[in-house]
């Protein structure tokens, strides 16, 4: 009889909401990588505050304010964006021991999201869902984006491709690579339209965020489909990893032609001639037209040159007057910097590789602050010293999920006899180097507005102070 009570007893406390929910929020799913505004996670009825850093659990509807989103990184390295004013139910993430296998179903309750898949579902993607109020999304892909409006459901296949399957069994279709369109609509009768233009919704925002940018209302098809696009909204989600096979570093690369610097891709390389990507264009080189070739520091992978003039994917040469740089290394991993919290100064040049037209370069600073938890890159500045005239710029830049992103702000050209100055463009990238993101490595362009024939460009390599 006793044995019974006790039975009956823990029957009985194992079902109760208070057991369940503890049991049930300790499956950690994933880490908050940004949290910006106000973003919340309803866990049984209880309200708490999502910050960076927090973990997410299972169970866990998360809901975004307006003007408020959040980017996590979760159990299989998938990435997930949640949108403003948006709520997502995370109702299973397993990822198996095997690290490949495992299940996914989530569910988009209001608002919007966008994602780009881990292992799960790769293998097998049966094992991957999210329910939307009118339809199921499978992927057969790894970049897409959901939208709820009022009118309906708007749905992009960025990269590769995803199934909708809606509850009133009226739509059944496959969207992206391969496919007729990359994007599609459902109604709320479950009803679904392809659409061969990306919609407003996904291209809006990043309109208003920069009202000096060329206004872009819709995507052409095939502008997707060539990948020279407009990304769809701020703060990106990082791209796929590159293919180990072939372009296994990261590059920044500084061209002539528009006086740009970008970052890209690059083969292993010790003669420098690596093969560089630039977009979809594939950049090359041979022995006689390398300028410069050099490893500045052991501690660091990095190498960086210049080019007399190099080849282009159609074959085409190209001349070049000031010389094509390259910057190629290993970045540090994004894990790494996902965890690291406070604010570091980076502005000790621990090695630099610049060429100005207006004869020798000396004293080069740079320096910037970065504040890991907000992701903001602010104070941004360079300078450098030519006969008889100083160059200076300032940038800001932002950090998100791992990616450094600079943006050169403006600068000046100033006369060191008669300190009259004329404005400069340039354009500046950088990303982290070392164990521990002690190091940045980056490349500058700066010219004077006033006579493009005044022009200095370069590679740098700075770290903190305390070498930390």
């Amino acid at each position: 009889m006793l044995n019974k009570s006790i039975a009956s007893f823990l029957c009985l406390l194992l079902s109760s909401p208070v057991v369940l929910a503890t049991t049930t929020t300790s499956e950690h799913l994933g880490t908050t990588l940004l949290a910006k505004g106000r973003i919340q996670a309803d866990r049984y009825g209880a309200q708490t505050a999502i910050k960076r850093l927090s973990a997410v659990y299972r169970a866990d509807i998360i809901r975004s304010a307006q003007d408020s989103t959040a980017q996590f990184r979760m159990v299989d390295d998938a990435y997930i964006e949640l949108h403003e004013n948006s709520e997502l139910r995370l109702e299973k993430y397993q990822l198996n021991a095997d690290g490949k296998h495992g299940s996914v179903i989530m569910e988009l309750i209001s608002g919007g999201l966008r994602t780009i898949s881990g292992a799960i579902g790769k293998q097998d993607k049966s094992e991957y869902q999210l329910k939307t109020p009118t339809a199921t999304i499978g992927i057969r892909g790894t970049f897409y984006e959901v939208s709820l409006a009022k009118e309906g459901m708007y749905l992009a296949a960025w990269k590769g491709g995803i199934s909708v399957k809606t509850y009133s069994g009226a739509c059944n279709l496959m969207i992206g690579n391969g496919q007729a369109a990359n994007f599609a609509f459902v109604n709320p009768k479950g009803e679904c339209e392809l659409l061969q233009e990306a919609p407003r919704v996904f291209t809006e925002k990043k309109t208003k965020s920069k009202p000096t940018a060329t206004t872009v209302a819709m995507l052409p098809k095939e502008t997707f489909e060539s990948e020279v696009l407009v990304k769809p909204r701020d703060g990106e989600l990082p791209e796929e990893p590159i293919d180990p096979t072939t372009l296994a570093r990261k590059a920044i690369i500084i061209t002539p032609s528009n006086a740009a610097v970008n970052k890209g891709s690059a083969s292993k390389d010790q003669q420098g001639t690596p093969t560089l990507k630039l977009k979809n264009e594939y950049l090359t080189t041979t022995l006689n037209h390398v300028k410069q070739n050099e490893q500045p520091l052991n501690q660091f992978d990095v190498k960086w040159g210049r080019w007399d003039d190099y080849t282009a994917q159609s074959g085409r040469p190209v001349p070049n007057e000031q010389g094509l740089m390259w910057i190629s290394y290993q970045g540090t991993p994004k894990t790494i910097l996902e965890q690291r919290s406070g604010s570091a100064n980076y502005n000790h040049i621990l090695a630099s590789s610049v060429q100005s037209s207006m004869g020798s370069v000396s004293q080069l600073k740079v320096g910037m602050n970065i504040n890991f938890d907000s992701g903001k890159v602010t104070n941004g500045q360079i300078s450098a010293n030519v006969p008889d005239h100083t160059w200076q710029g300032q940038f800001d830049g932002q950090l998100s999920s791992g990616d450094l992103s600079l943006n050169f702000q403006g600068g000046q050209l100033t006369n060191n006899t008669t300190h009259q100055s004329s404005q400069v463009n340039g354009s500046i990238s950088g990303d982290f180097v070392g164990d521990n993101g002690q190091g940045i490595v980056g490349g500058f362009n700066m010219t004077d507005r006033n006579n493009a024939a005044n022009h200095i460009n370069g590679a740098f390599l700075i770290q903190q102070p305390d070498g930390n």
